[in-house]
């Protein structure tokens, strides 16, 4: 599946790329201290991987000018450290540690929390959680990190288009990490040992080591008055939980900002609780 706003975009992204010859890289190598790897998705199974040009914009223009979004592809041929993916109507290799593999023939329960994309439009990755599973290889699901709204819609999302997010590290799943003020968060693309390769806010991509990140629950086991920690903005701080709504996996909650209280309602994987942050 293409995205519509990739292809509203792509246009704009390649006449931007600076004019100059690109870094001969080995096969599977990316712009970072990251080991190339295999990959255990299927051809003709979805996979979750970004533009290869974002990619190759790291070594033109900078590992710190990548901005990466992963979108909804088709594995065309699997390869030991690059495989071959249909995008924008035509093939490309993209290295494997930037793919995400969708297996095929997966099945969903109530409350699940899953790694999907945006099944109406953009084709943009998405975790949602399942609000109905009268079909389980096709549930209805809310989207967990778009704004909340009140009677959220929700969509039906495509048989073999998701994978249930059941474990910490998992790729999809969410992690809080140090940094000098407190902690940001990111999400998960692929750990190996001890090297954990992320996106984070914005699209940038960093590799952090294991012992600087802590998973965030999957689903967060919260009351009403407990001290949790919230992402605002990029980064996790103090609040009180004031409501939450697990049948949609949201949780409201009071922080101050601006030196004034203020309740935001975030979804699973924004939320958890012991951070020591002061």
């Amino acid at each position: 599946m293409d995205s519509i706003s990739e292809q509203d975009t792509i246009q704009k992204v390649v006449a931007e790329a600076p004019q100059k010859n690109l870094k001969n890289r080995k096969p599977g190598e990316i712009p970072f201290d990251f080991p190339t790897v295999n990959t255990t998705a299927k051809a003709q199974e979805y996979v979750l991987a970004p533009m290869l040009q974002w990619i190759e914009d790291g070594y033109l223009k900078g590992k710190d000018q990548m901005v990466l979004i992963f979108h909804s592809r088709e594995m065309v041929e699997p390869g030991a450290v690059e495989s071959k993916l249909k995008s924008i109507g035509k093939e490309i290799m993209m290295p494997n540690s930037m793919i995400i593999p969708i297996p095929k023939g997966a099945t969903a329960n109530k409350g699940d929390v899953l790694l999907t994309w945006e099944q109406n439009r953009g084709a943009s990755m998405r975790t949602a959680i399942v609000v109905d599973n009268a079909n389980p290889a096709t549930p209805k699901i809310q989207y967990l990190d778009t704004p909340y709204e009140p009677n959220q819609p929700t969509d039906q999302a495509q048989a073999n288009s998701f994978v249930v997010l059941n474990q910490p590290w998992q790729p999809g799943s969410y992690l809080a990490v140090k940094s000098k003020l407190g902690y940001d968060y990111a999400q998960v693309v692929r750990v190996v040992n001890e090297d954990v390769l992320t996106v984070g806010f914005t699209g940038k991509i960093k590799v952090y080591n294991k012992k600087d990140c802590v998973p965030v629950p999957i689903r967060l086991d919260a009351k009403p008055g407990d001290r949790v920690q919230v992402v605002k903005i990029a980064s996790f701080r103090n609040g009180t939980v004031k409501k939450t709504f697990p049948d949609i996996g949201r949780v409201a909650v009071e922080i101050e900002f601006g030196g004034k209280p203020q309740t935001i309602v975030v979804g699973y994987g924004k939320v958890t609780k012991g951070l020591p942050i002061d």
